[in-house]
């Protein structure tokens, strides 16, 4: 085994930034842990790196392929020739209908953006003349993100951006400040993040406009155009308008913030769960988004406001409130923050009701100071859990969490992070119905250490598995989904053929045909096995696979060692590798008669009378050829004729552990699974790393199955890598290796 990632985060009682900065990215052990080359069977290649999610964006980071094609020319104003003014940006000539296209400055005549004035204070030098006050915004104006949802799809968006306010470093790598008066071109840029890399936006400012107002989602303050420009970004990102159909608040928070996004549908969720999530997930680094749902967009009895953002940012408990009984709940009050600073409950326990004027006035005026901010409620949990009609979580990584001092009271969340895929023949197992090849998928092993101070305290758990996917035009999403499994104290990890049966499955298993899916839950001290898998097996595809947790906890992937097994007779002692005596004096006198040395013709012919007693069929040249390079140190073409018994003797060996794990069908020679050639390397004296073992997969498996041959040939490529590695590392270290020994090692094998 390897372990390949470790978490690392600020320690939550860590006060400043700096000294947390620091100690995120120290080492949580004291030892460090073998390489095998290849970052523990993962490819080297910069964007497969074990690394924390949601990496704080740098522009070497950003792919900027939404954006090609955009150009000023002639210094007239930018217009995107890829998301051209037609209805083609619509996605619906019916849409199309009375809608002109209009840049801001010809619907008003002082268009903002958010941090305009930043903008402006760093345009402006200190000889410069001062700035009217009049083209100073304010930073975040609250009215800014009142959402109007517009005639067209895709508002959802813009209630994302509108919850992310309370976040505003994060907000600020979705939208960077833009400004209209200063190095205005008539472009702006946004960022999305797709799959874990960041991907630029580049648009025009010309707006759909229909009577006067513009035509897609929009705020209520009319001379700022933040919303609808990002409206239209992530429209060209989706590639029209009306491809946003069905694009929901949980998918647009994640495309904006790159965190994990859970999301609860609260009018089907018992309401002591909704209460234990809530409990458990706001005092840490995850922003919580309730919204609901009202007929034709209009204002709730109580005052809340359908199709804006409703962020949750405490919990309380009072002597009496109206409570759920029989749930636990009773008494615990919600506070809310409507980012808009409109639409505020007006129910119980809002300010001027009578549950708020019978509570005790130090209640009362403790209350009152925790909800300071514009925006700020309180209302009880009842009330929450059934005015509310969904509640996204979004889970922000220890990066992010670091670099946005809007959360830094919350406790941080510790992230691990790893790019795998699943590939037809070596890994893509299915689920846990599928036995004969569910031990095949990735496992990871998750180690949670007891507390010193608390042996009985549980760690809180957030795994995700998100899928590889296209914003537009991709193929279907295909169903997905892990398994938790908890290891006995003690065990080790097994290298039969079904390495997960008699486990016992945590009931947090969950599946769906989503892009993502996540499950957050607790779990005691112990070790555990997380599983993902698809529905179907033999089903390929890469996945994302992040895992938080808010404790210390060890994290690495269930991996090989690439050896050779020395002492044979003592591991496999119950085999006879022996060769029987008619076929040992065949092979002396073939020698004998051939000479000193034999080349791959003359091996085969030699092989061709005994091959029956150490084959499964007659060799070709090629395996041959492998063979005698197996012998062939000096790279003469040609092994040693005394050699010959020895290399039938291993030729049986193998041979014996390939008929264990094969099988016949119809009369045709015998076939191994390539989903079982972990279990095949291991009975035949070799181990693999996991890189290894799916390199061996795509070079010799075919349509998942091996013959003998293909078996053969990998072993003798193995077992020549070992050897060439081993008098490669002896050569290096008296004198360096020249390209042409290299190619020669390469291309003799």
């Amino acid at each position: 085994m390897r372990k390949f990632m470790r978490t690392r985060a600020e320690p939550p009682h860590t006060p400043t930034t700096a000294v947390a900065h620091q100690a995120a990215h120290q080492p949580l052990n004291g030892h460090a842990h073998k390489h095998n080359g290849h970052a523990n069977g993962a490819g080297a290649r910069r964007d497969e790196q074990h690394s924390t999610l949601s990496r704080y964006w740098s522009g070497s980071e950003v792919s900027t392929g939404a954006g090609a094609g955009a150009s000023v020319v002639g210094g007239a104003l930018f217009e995107d020739l890829q998301f051209p003014a037609t209805w083609r940006a619509l996605g619906d000539k019916r849409l199309a209908a009375g809608v002109r296209w209009m840049r801001p400055h010809e619907l008003c005549g002082r268009p903002r953006f958010r941090g305009d004035d930043r903008v402006l204070r760093e345009s402006a030098s200190p000889t410069s003349t001062a700035l009217d006050p009049a083209d100073i915004d304010e930073e975040e104006n609250p009215a800014r993100w009142n959402v109007e949802a517009g005639g067209l799809n895709g508002a959802a968006v813009c209630v994302a951006a509108a919850a992310l306010a309370l976040a505003p470093r994060l907000l600020d790598r979705a939208l960077p400040p833009h400004s209209f008066t200063h190095h205005y071109t008539g472009a702006f840029s946004f960022r999305f993040w797709v799959f874990g890399s960041w991907r630029e936006v580049v648009v025009d400012d010309r707006l759909p406009v229909r009577g006067g107002r513009v035509f897609c989602a929009s705020s209520s303050l009319r001379d700022d155009f933040t919303l609808a420009l990002l409206h239209k970004a992530y429209a060209k990102l989706h590639g029209s308008f009306a491809a946003l159909r069905g694009a929901g608040v949980a998918r647009a928070l994640q495309d904006l913030s790159g965190a994990i996004v859970q999301s609860f549908s609260l009018r089907h969720q018992p309401h002591a769960l909704t209460f234990q999530v809530l409990n458990s997930a706001v005092p840490r680094s995850t922003l919580l988004v309730a919204t609901l749902v009202a007929e034709n967009n209009k204002r709730a009895f109580n005052g809340l406001l359908a199709g804006q953002a409703y962020c949750v940012t405490g919990l309380a408990r009072v002597r009496e409130a109206g409570g759920v009984a029989g749930t636990g709940v009773a008494g615990a009050l919600v506070r809310l923050r409507a980012v808009c600073a409109r639409g505020a409950w007006a129910g119980a326990w809002s300010p001027h009701s009578l549950e708020w004027r019978a509570l005790p006035p130090a209640d009362r005026d403790l209350l009152a100071d925790r909800a300071l901010e514009p925006g700020d409620f309180w209302m009880s949990f009842g009330d929450f859990a059934s005015s509310f009609s969904s509640l996204e979580l979004v889970h922000v990584g220890p990066d992010d969490w670091l670099h946005e001092p809007a959360l830094h009271a919350r406790r941080p969340w510790r992230a691990v992070l790893a790019r795998r895929r699943w590939r037809y023949g070596y890994n893509a197992g299915g689920p846990p119905s599928c036995t004969e090849t569910t031990g095949t998928n990735p496992q990871f092993h998750v180690q949670i250490p007891r507390a010193e101070t608390n042996a009985a305290r549980k760690c809180h758990v957030v795994v995700s598995v998100t899928q590889q996917y296209e914003i537009a035009g991709g193929p279907r999403l295909t169903a997905i989904g892990f398994c938790v499994y908890e290891l006995p104290p003690g065990a080790a990890p097994r290298r039969d053929l079904h390495p997960l049966q008699g486990l016992r499955s945590l009931d947090v298993t969950h599946e769906s045909r989503a892009r993502e899916v996540v499950t957050f839950f607790t779990l005691p001290p112990g070790r555990y096995l997380v599983v993902p898998h698809t529905r179907h097996a033999h089903t390929e595809g890469a996945f994302l696979l992040r895992i938080l947790t808010d404790d210390h906890t060890d994290v690495w992937e269930l991996n090989e060692d690439n050896s050779i097994v020395r002492d044979l007779s003592a591991e496999f002692a119950e085999d006879d590798r022996t060769i029987p005596a008619e076929v040992h004096t065949a092979a002396a006198r073939l020698a004998l008669a051939r000479g000193a040395e034999l080349d791959a013709a003359e091996l085969r012919a030699a092989l061709r009378r005994v091959w029956r007693a150490v084959l499964c069929a007659a060799p070709s040249l090629e395996l041959c050829r492998a063979l005698v390079a197996l012998r062939d140190s000096a790279l003469a073409g040609a092994m040693r004729a005394r050699d010959l018994p020895a290399l039938l003797a291993l030729l049986t060996y193998w041979r014996a552990a390939f008929l264990r794990l094969a099988v016949r069908r119809c009369g045709a020679a015998p076939r191994v699974s390539s989903y079982r050639l972990r279990a095949l390397l291991w009975a035949s004296g070799v181990t693999a790393s996991n890189k290894v073992l799916e390199c061996l997969v795509l070079r010799f498996a075919r349509r998942a199955a091996l013959d003998e041959e293909a078996y053969v040939m990998a072993l003798a490529r193995l077992h020549l890598a070992h050897e060439r590695y081993r008098s490669l590392d002896t050569k290096v270290k008296s004198n360096p290796l020249s390209l042409e020994e290299m190619i020669l090692m390469t291309i003799y094998s």
